[in-house]
């Protein structure tokens, strides 16, 4: 309606343009910040050329960030104060959303920076010295005011969140590694039950027909059209067990190789998981492999080393590759041509698509065979907290083991000590506190000598 009367439209803060803004709950400065902000895109619109909505959907990041000097951060400063107040975000939290801010803003700056670049302008004297340094290299983009400004205050949140106490109550969610490897324990034994149970019920039906372990009809008989439902049956029980082995290899890959669950949703066949011989031992592992670009921290580290899994799922892998996984690999035929969709190379599949798994699918699988069998709802991601602690914990590692294991896990010794290990304060001194006793103990004893 404004539009239509040839005013400006109103503010996101519900003022017109030029009107005297309300009072924010944060203060001045987020009023300021918004109205700087609407200004802008005002000034980029002829009066009634659009209706408020439509100058809403026309705001650009060169609006909230017109400039790369320091005070274009004040935006997302009013943003983190308004989360604080508002959301009571943790500071992990905080933390998270400022990093994706920085990739933000350097999205908004890329291209003037590439084309200053190009244009023959020096960069700056911060790049030219960490090159002669020998220092970890930085872009122009990391130079930017706005950048270093953000930066700080990313900084400033994640040294809080090392400080502060957990937001959520993971004593509802921890397991002890024994409970864990006992889930995958009871896991296959239910899996057993299963495959025997079906291994009983199919074979030789009685109108003499043979029903092969894949459920299909290899014979005739008076009684056709039952053993037909048999057969379709079987094919159902089958695609459950195959379900069930594939959550049980999930649960025992990642005991094998605590790692990120993308490493699990990206296993294709031949191309990064693969058979090979064990040296010494004579017999088949499967190998998982990593190129850089295959895991998180693959620009900082590089090619992985193999990642073996243990021997003893060997014949698991082997016998859900050749007897069950084929039961996942046909998804729904595509609505428009009838044509079924090609199998898949991915080692793990969703058992109603075929596709590969999500984040999601791996996250729901830890977490609901956990609770199933321990009552406490594990994901992924605390697998790799719950073996650095019990391994600093209960396996009195060598700082060297603790060193390959962070190397195998692909993070440093620093982070593995910051974020991973979990233990309690009383934990991790207590060597020392043993150390002390030990050491006065036998000074005590010589000198009663």
């Amino acid at each position: 309606r404004a539009a239509e009367e040839g005013s400006r439209p109103a503010s996101p803060s519900g003022t017109p343009s030029g009107g005297t803004p309300s009072r924010s709950p944060l203060g001045d400065g987020a009023v300021s910040v918004r109205g700087g902000a609407w200004e802008r895109v005002l000034e980029r619109t002829s009066p009634g050329a659009a209706s408020a909505d439509g100058l809403r959907r026309g705001v650009s990041l060169c609006d909230i960030f017109p400039t790369s000097r320091t005070e274009s951060a004040a935006p997302v400063l009013q943003y983190v104060l308004w989360l604080r107040s508002e959301r009571g975000i943790s500071p992990n939290y905080e933390a998270n959303v400022l990093r994706g801010m920085i990739k933000l803003v350097k999205f908004r700056f890329a291209r003037e920076i590439s084309s200053s670049s190009s244009s023959g302008q020096p960069s700056s004297r911060k790049n030219a010295a960490t090159a002669s340094t020998g220092t970890r290299s930085t872009t122009p983009l990391d130079d930017l005011p706005i950048v270093t400004e953000l930066r700080k205050l990313h900084r400033e949140a994640g040294n809080k969140g090392k400080k502060a106490p957990r937001s959520s109550d993971e004593k509802k969610k921890w397991l002890e590694w024994s409970e864990y490897l006992e889930v995958i324990s009871l896991l296959k034994s239910d899996l057993t039950d299963m495959i025997d149970d079906y291994d009983a019920s199919s074979g030789i039906d009685e109108g003499g027909g043979v029903i092969g372990v894949g459920g299909e009809w290899a014979g005739g008989g008076e009684r056709e059209t039952s053993s037909r439902a048999k057969s379709k049956s079987l094919r159902a029980r089958r695609k459950e067990i195959a379900t069930t082995y594939q959550r049980y290899l999930i649960l025992s890959f990642f005991a094998c190789v605590p790692d990120r669950q993308r490493t699990l949703r990206e296993l294709e066949l031949g191309r990064n998981f693969a058979r090979a011989e064990e040296e010494g031992n004579g017999g088949a592992v499967w190998v998982i492999k990593h190129a850089a670009e295959d895991y998180k921290t693959g620009a900082t580290y590089g090619e992985r080393p193999p990642l073996p899994l243990l021997p003893s799922l060997t014949p698991d892998v082997d016998d859900f590759l050749a007897r069950w996984r084929p039961a996942l690999l046909r998804g729904p035929p595509e609505r428009s041509t009838g044509a079924v969709v090609a199998p898949s190379s991915f080692l793990f599949l969703q058992p109603r698509t075929g596709n590969p798994l999500t984040a999601n699918s791996v996250y729901q699988i830890v977490s609901r065979c956990c609770y199933k069998y321990k009552q406490k709802k594990t994901n992924p991601h605390l697998l790799r907290d719950m073996i650095v602690t019990h391994v600093r914990k209960n396996a009195d590692a060598s700082e060297k083991e603790l060193e390959a294991l962070a190397l195998f896990m692909g993070h440093s010794i620093q982070m593995q000590r910051d974020s991973y290990d979990r233990r309690t304060l009383e934990q991790k001194v207590s060597p020392a506190v043993k150390l002390m006793r030990d050491m006065n103990s036998s000074g005590g004893d010589a000198a009663s000598e």
